[in-house]
């Protein structure tokens, strides 16, 4: 016996974003215009790696340095995987809520904004291998991963996808 399909989710769903007023994404982590240059900059070379080393000689905390690689840390993507249920749950009950006419899409975007940037923040302050390397250690004073004066988690927002 094969079951009958009635009406098509994802085509309802797409008439409900077309006819919404408004925002229909959200960007979350460092979005460009809410977040400074040189921090999406920083924030890259932290999530990504770099594997330059360039040896310069430089002055931090009247401390002499020389740089390196930098070790990926992928914090943005570790923590939307971990928090991949409750996001899936959370899109999910905004949409029934939607179609029972409970919540709009603005109120569920914000939410899922600020959500998205407490599961980063939470994974920036959770000290994520790889270790810090000895001379990163002795220049910040501290072996805590991802986190130097507390800029980067700061600077981590949210913002409407136009």
């Amino acid at each position: 016996m094969k079951g009958e399909r009635k009406g098509d989710a994802s085509k309802t769903f797409k008439e409900i974003l077309k006819a919404t007023k408004g925002p229909t994404k959200v960007k979350v982590g460092f979005p460009s215009g809410k977040a400074p240059g040189d921090l999406i900059s920083i924030a890259y070379w932290n999530h990504e790696g770099t594997d330059r080393a360039k040896g310069d000689v430089f002055m931090r905390n009247d401390k002499v340095g020389i740089s390196g690689p930098i070790p990926p840390r992928p914090f943005i993507t570790v923590a939307m995987y971990k928090g991949r249920r409750q996001i899936r749950y959370f899109l999910g009950a905004t949409a029934k809520a939607m179609l029972q006419g409970k919540a709009d899409l603005k109120t569920g975007l914000t939410k899922l904004g600020m959500t998205g940037q407490d599961m980063i923040q939470m994974q920036i302050g959770s000290n994520m291998g790889p270790a810090n390397s000895p001379m990163t250690i002795y220049l910040k004073g501290s072996s805590k991963t991802l986190v130097d004066n507390g800029r980067m988690f700061q600077s981590v927002t949210w913002d409407f996808d136009k």
